[in-house]
């Protein structure tokens, strides 16, 4: 059972600042590390080195995991929308798109939470978290349309990869925080570490790419760097504090807090390390969408 919203609520705020920096400059390091790698090679290292983390930590019995009599088949469900199916529509994304646009998409998730919960599920939410979910939208709208880079024509591809990542992406958040019900964080973040892992090795053996990318990180420093960093930081920590948050949190609470924080942060990482263009759209755009994460931090889901 759920704990009260406001019920170490300044322990769960405390949390999603180290994700959002996390998750937010893993657009950069995704984007530098794909002009090494193929993007199922990235995505078998990044998941493969997550798994190996957990597997150490429950050898040493430093963390523990049960699964036997739990309902195995809705984790594997989430499983399959995260990463298997989101991971590879967002990291196609980002190899056709700029860094601050992937992570500015990425952020209509809570929006898509939103209406799949009202639509489909028929979940209430107050209008205070609607209009900020909305508002942080908006600011998404701003930076990506005014952004002298924008061109439906020219990205038109990565924007459709980014689409079905934020679609995956929301029924990942409210499946997960489903799952958070009967199985504790520590457990969904280690099976969608195995499953990314068995997933996208099998998917990059398939392609012909073999051991390739193994090889390439033991010879070149900025690969290996770039792949843990992804994996133990942005697919381990990262995806364990965000399955804790949606255990305690409403979905849509819970993913709006996170994920417009992560804009926020990636935006800015594009723009001061990876070259992506920065004026007054960037500054209103990550105004506008940091107000939505405060107004809605401070909300009621009824």
């Amino acid at each position: 059972m759920k704990e009260k919203i406001t019920e170490k609520k300044w322990f769960l705020y405390a949390l999603v600042p180290v994700c959002a920096l996390m998750w937010g400059m893993s657009y950069l390091g995704t984007s530098v590390t794909l002009n090494h790698l193929e993007v199922m090679e990235l995505l078998a290292l990044r998941w493969t080195v997550s798994t190996v983390v957990f597997l150490v930590l429950i050898a040493l019995r430093i963390v523990k995991v049960k699964f036997k009599g739990k309902n195995i088949k809705l984790l594997i469900l989430v499983g399959i929308l995260q990463p298997c199916i989101y991971a590879t529509f967002e990291t196609l994304g980002v190899k056709y798109t700029s860094t601050s646009e992937s992570s500015i998409f990425i952020a209509t998730i809570p929006l898509m939470v939103l209406l799949i919960s009202a639509i489909v599920l028929h979940q209430k939410t107050s209008k205070k978290i609607i209009g900020a979910i909305i508002l942080a939208f908006v600011g998404v709208v701003v930076c990506v349309y005014f952004s002298p880079e924008f061109s439906v024509g020219g990205k038109g591809i990565g924007y459709l990869f980014l689409l079905a990542a934020i679609i995956s992406g929301a029924l990942y958040s409210l499946s997960s925080s489903k799952a958070s019900e009967e199985f504790d964080a520590l457990e969904v973040t280690f099976s969608i570490s195995v499953m990314g892992a068995i997933c996208f090795n099998a998917i990059s053996f398939a392609m012909g790419n073999g051991v390739r990318g193994y090889a390439l990180c033991l010879n070149d420093m900025t690969v290996l760097g770039g792949v843990l960093f992804l994996g133990i930081c942005c697919s381990c920590l990262s995806y364990l504090i965000f399955n804790y948050v949606l255990g305690k949190l409403p979905a849509t609470i819970g993913t709006n807090l996170v994920a417009n924080s992560v804009t926020a942060v990636g935006v800015l990482s594009g723009c001061l390390f990876a070259g992506d263009p920065f004026g007054w759209y960037t500054v209103v755009g990550v105004a506008l969408t940091i107000t939505g994460v405060c107004l809605a931090s401070t909300g009621n889901p009824d």
